[in-house]
């Protein structure tokens, strides 16, 4: 797939089978976001935790429930992977920190693309992690680190086609 075709392909995948991700295919993904520009060139500023552990998922999930006050919720979708983003913040409005762990997501969902594998950026989803002690001790998060958003992954049944792209975005030209 070319790259513009990567693009206009990639979607939000929002169901999983149970099929585990294949190592290789999670080394690739690894290497697209280690491919991301972070600002400054400071990578030592985020932090790649990928979680497989079926007990933390489901307690990620259960988080999700807690927080959204729906026993049906599933932040995660069921995906048998999720790949979260942490950075060091200087507080909730650092936007340098966000807007690298965003890059670093959508890098490694075009990755996910053009691996054919399913994958949603999980945003609000963090917050009840970062809200849960329990699983934040659990995810081993480096001290200094904050759980900026993440990446569900996993295999899907639903498939990636070039899509027709509106202009959604209101745009302005100054001249």
């Amino acid at each position: 797939m070319n790259t513009l075709d990567t693009l206009y392909s990639r979607k939000s995948i929002r169901a999983y089978n149970n099929e585990k991700v294949d190592d290789k295919d999670v080394q690739e993904i690894l290497k697209a976001a280690n491919a991301a520009p972070v600002g400054m060139g400071k990578y030592e500023d985020v932090h790649l935790t990928v979680v497989t552990s079926e007990k933390v998922l489901e307690s990620i999930k259960q988080a999700g429930v807690a927080m959204t006050h729906n026993p049906d919720s599933n932040i995660l979708y069921g995906a048998p992977l999720f790949v979260l983003v942490s950075a060091k913040t200087n507080g909730s409005n650092d936007n340098v920190a966000h807007s690298n762990a965003a890059i670093i997501v959508q890098n490694m969902a075009l990755a996910c693309t053009e691996l054919n594998l399913g994958c949603c950026h999980i945003w609000g989803g963090v917050m009840a992690i970062n809200s849960n002690p329990d699983i934040l001790a659990s995810l081993n998060i480096p001290e200094g680190f904050t759980p900026c958003c993440g990446l569900a992954i996993g295999h899907s049944d639903q498939t990636y086609s070039v899509r027709d792209i509106p202009q959604r975005i209101t745009t302005q030209y100054i001249d």
